[in-house]
Order: structure tokens, then sequence, then C-alpha cells
């Protein structure tokens, strides 16, 4: 159990870089696997935020190299019962705690998954810092192919991923799957999914006394200050604002449910 090649690791976590939390993991890596390489997908995720951690994972994940280990720390159950993960998903490795940041690349790219047995690691563990302690040097010890020892596989990882519903003919009501740094809605709808069930390429949202006609191609196609709806650099049904938040506009939070029509 070995990425190929030279080892990169790539952190995504919601530590910010005031505290020395991100060096700390880092020394940790680079302790156990000299010159491997380090690269940063983010460190601004909202603190305890696991939804937001998984569409920033998804979003970065496919484009890294074969066999990149993905060290994800968004952890507000550490020291809990919950469970951390080795993940194999589609090309890449993944390790961190089982609370739902995985939900997007699993669904992408179901995979294998393994339990951490943190009483069978061999070095000291501490209650509040996982990162550190348990998924760094686990990221390590799998590219030194040194993590069977403490690992035994497992079922699927969490998840809040929720299908789109099907109402009749003409209506799916959809939930909000993230709210980007720019305001924009991301629905759970992607654009793949809708030419499948042969839908039409027109539709709208109503969302409170605002229906929204689309989709259009860019946030150029709308006045400044006017909503929109088209699909994102993802593939997801996105509704936006011409240069300002539309979420803030029209007060909507992840998992909240909006009806899409024909």
């Amino acid at each position: 159990m070995k990425p190929a090649g030279e080892p990169i690791f790539a952190l995504l976590t919601d530590f910010g870089t005031e505290d020395g939390y991100v060096g700390a993991m880092k020394g940790r890596l680079l302790s156990m696997v000299p010159g491997a390489r380090l690269v940063d997908i983010s460190h601004e995720v909202p603190p305890f935020n696991t939804r937001a951690g998984a569409f920033c994972l998804a979003n970065a994940a496919s484009y890294f190299p074969a066999g990149t280990i993905f060290l994800v720390v968004v952890d507000p159950g550490v020291g809990s019962q919950r469970r951390g993960l080795v993940v194999r998903a589609g090309e890449w490795w993944f390790v961190g705690p089982d609370n739902g940041v995985f939900s997007l690349v699993w669904k992408d790219f179901p995979g294998q998954a393994f339990a951490i047995l943190v009483d069978r690691l061999p070095w000291p563990v501490t209650p509040t810092f996982h990162g550190r302690d348990v998924f760094a040097p686990v990221a390590a010890s799998l590219a030194r192919s040194e993590a069977q020892a403490f690992l035994k596989p497992t079922d699927a990882p969490q998840s809040f991923w929720n299908d789109p519903e099907r109402i009749d003919r003409t209506r799916w009501r959809l939930e909000v799957l993230h709210v980007d740094h720019f305001g924009n809605v991301i629905f759970n709808l992607h654009k793949q999914q809708w030419q499948a069930w042969g839908a039409p390429s027109r539709f709208s949202l109503k969302v409170g006394p605002h229906t929204i006609q689309g989709p259009v191609e860019t946030f150029a196609q709308v006045p400044p200050g006017e909503l929109l709806l088209n699909w994102d650099s993802s593939g997801y049904l996105q509704l936006a604002c011409n240069q300002c938040p539309a979420a803030q506009k029209l007060h909507l939070n992840p998992g909240q449910r909006l009806m899409l029509t024909l």
C-alpha cells in the first residue's frame, strides 16, 4: 500500500496560518519523509465546517497527480469516538477524520476505506491535535509503505451528500451544497446528471419573491447586482449575483432546499 512515485502531500485544514498548527504538521511530514513536496490547498476553511472542507477538497483533488496524498484536517470531533480514515478514491489517497470531509470525493470516485487503529500507533498521541499526532504521521507512513500495521479495511466514509429529489415531470427539489467566498450558492445538481436525465436546457429557480431564469454562461451576461443561474467551473448548478454575494442577498445557507422548475 504505497502511492506511486515521489510523495506529494496536499494539505487542507481550518487551522488558519497564525498559530503554527499547519507548520507543526508540515514539520512532522518532513521529519518522516525528507524532500517530500508539500502543497497547501487551503487553511482558511471556516472553523469546524466539514461541508466547506469537502467542497474545497473536491474542487482541487482531481487536478493533482496520481498518487498524491491529501491530508485533510477539519475536525470538530477531535478526541471523540469518530474514526480516522485512510481513503483510496480514484488515483489519490486521503487521510483525515470520518466526519463528511470525504463526501464528494467518495461520491465521484468510490474506492476503499481503511480505519486508523490509533491504539496501535507507535508514537505518542495527544487528544486535541490529531492533525499532528495521527493524520500527518499516518500520511507519512503511507508514503513509506509502513501504514499496514495500524490500518484495517472498513465501510464507506460518512457522507452528507443528498441527490436532487424529483417531485414530478417539471419540478426538482435541490439542496444548497456550499456557499463560496464570493457568496455564490452551489447546489447538489451536476450538469452531467441533468443532461443524463434528458432534462431541458432552460429552467427557473424561485427564491422568495425572486424567480431566476437560466442558465447563462458567464456572470457578465447580466447587469451588476442582478441574480443569475449558471453551471460553475466544476459542473454544479450555481445561483450567483454579478459582483455581489447572492447568498447574503437571499439569506441562503448550506443545507437549505429550493425548488427548480421547468
